[in-house]
Parts: C-alpha cells; sequence; structure tokens
C-alpha cells in the first residue's frame, strides 16, 4: 500500500494556506510567485485559493500590498487521507487488517467506555441481523459492514470515525473474494455475538481478547492462502523461539 500523490486543487491549496497561517503565526502571506513555488501549483491555483480564503474572511488581499491575515483562530481546516492499494495483494490486505485493527481497538475500549444504554441497543440490533445473514448466507458482507460501523459510531469519536471510513473504502475492495477466497472472514464471523456481548458488559478485556481473535482468523486465512507473511509477524516469530541454553 502506497501513498499516492495527486494533483493539487485550490481545495487543497486553501487547507495548505491555513496550515501555513497557524505554523508560522502569519500577519500576511507571501506573494503568489512563492506561494506557487512553496506550493507546487501554478499561480492560477493561488489566486482561486486566495479567493477562496478571502470569502471565508481568514485574508484581505489588497492590490499592490499583499494578502493580511485576519483571522488566525477557530479555522477549519480540512485533512486527506490518500493511498493507493493493488487489489489481490496479500500485503495490502494484511497492511490494511493490521491498520484496521489499530483503529477497531480503539473504538471497542471507547465503546465500552461511553456507550450508552441506547447506544448498546442500536449495536444489538445490528448484531440480530448479522446473526440472521450469518444463518441465511444473505447480504452478509454489508451487514458484518454495518456491525463494524456501529461499533466507531458508538465510540463517540469524530476522527476515529472518519479515519475509520478512509480505510473502509479500501476494505471494502481488498474484501471482496480477497485472491478468489470466497469465504474470507467466516471463520470470526461467530465470535462476532461474544464481542458484542463483551461490549455490553463493559468487559473491556474480554472485548479486545475475542476482537483479536476474530483479526488473527481473517489474518490466517490471507497467510495460509498466499504464504505471505508480515515482517512484523516474522520478527515476533523469530524473538518468541526459545534459543538452546535459555
Amino acid at each position: 500500500m502506497a501513498m499516492k500523490t495527486k494533483k493539487r486543487t485550490s481545495t487543497d491549496v486553501v487547507n495548505r494556506l491555513k496550515k501555513m497561517i497557524v505554523l508560522e503565526d502569519l500577519e500576511r502571506l507571501p506573494g503568489e510567485v512563492e506561494l506557487s513555488s512553496r506550493l507546487g501549483v501554478s499561480r492560477t491555483i493561488i489566486r482561486e485559493a486566495l479567493r477562496v480564503l478571502e470569502y471565508e474572511g481568514v485574508t484581505r488581499t489588497v492590490h499592490g500590498s499583499g494578502t493580511f491575515v485576519l483571522k488566525r483562530t477557530s479555522l477549519k481546516i480540512l485533512f486527506n487521507v490518500n493511498f493507493e492499494i493493488e487489489t489481490d495483494s496479500a500485503r495490502d490486505i494484511l497492511d490494511l487488517i493490521e491498520l484496521r485493527s489499530t483503529l477497531e481497538r480503539s473504538a471497542i475500549a471507547l465503546a465500552v467506555s461511553h456507550a450508552s444504554p441506547a447506544d448498546l441497543e442500536e449495536l444489538s440490533h445490528c448484531m440480530d441481523r448479522l446473526s440472521r445473514a450469518i444463518s441465511t448466507r444473505e447480504n452478509l458482507g454489508d451487514t458484518d459492514a454495518c456491525f463494524h460501523k456501529k461499533l466507531f459510531d458508538i465510540s463517540h469519536n469524530r476522527f476515529l470515525k472518519e479515519v475509520f471510513d478512509v480505510v473502509f473504502d479500501g476494505l471494502e475492495v481488498l474484501w471482496k473474494s480477497p485472491l478468489g477466497l470466497d469465504t474470507f472472514g467466516d471463520a470470526g464471523l461467530p465470535l462476532h455475538r461474544d464481542l458484542y456481548e463483551a461490549i455490553r458488559e463493559r468487559n473491556l478485556d474480554a472485548a479486545l481478547e475475542i476482537y483479536d481473535r476474530i483479526i488473527s482468523l481473517d489474518r490466517k486465512d490471507i497467510i495460509d492462502l498466499t504464504g505471505y507473511e508480515p515482517k512484523s509477524q516474522m520478527q515476533h516469530s523469530i524473538t518468541g523461539v526459545k534459543r538452546d541454553g535459555d
């Protein structure tokens, strides 16, 4: 999985300029030529971005004098994460599983701590729908996704949810019968009821232990099929082997 460099738009430049204002505590923006060079975009894009900043009341451009900063606080800055995935790449699938696990463990911890009775009731409905889908094998992927997305909803952390939504866009592509494995993820499905019960009982240790088992089964599906083993897991295996004399 590689970070993807994209062509910058005026929206991207607006956010870059807002960051520049905050980080450099600017009272006045550099000129168009310098901004064009620093940000690697045309002067046309710079002018479009400056018009947006002026419309938002962040700056004011005085012809012949420059662009002055009027507002340095309470700026709304958009952060985008762009990455490129290769379909049917074992490495990309495992990397995204690892990233998803890191995010979802945090969501589970927050859900155990912060979820209201109404939140847990909504998660219960998702779990019931998932149980029916497991039994009938109908809309299983979408129903499973709904359960996991609900975990992020009831974590009540907007940024965690938004980052997961970006990651999930990649997961949806890679989970479409990854590497021709139509049964990917099936082994962990029966554990979802246990995961729900642990969250409902606010038993964090049990919830994380069950979740880790689900992720391990997903990871095992890919490793068994491809033989590819991430370096982090290989290192864990090496350090976990006792040496003679230990």
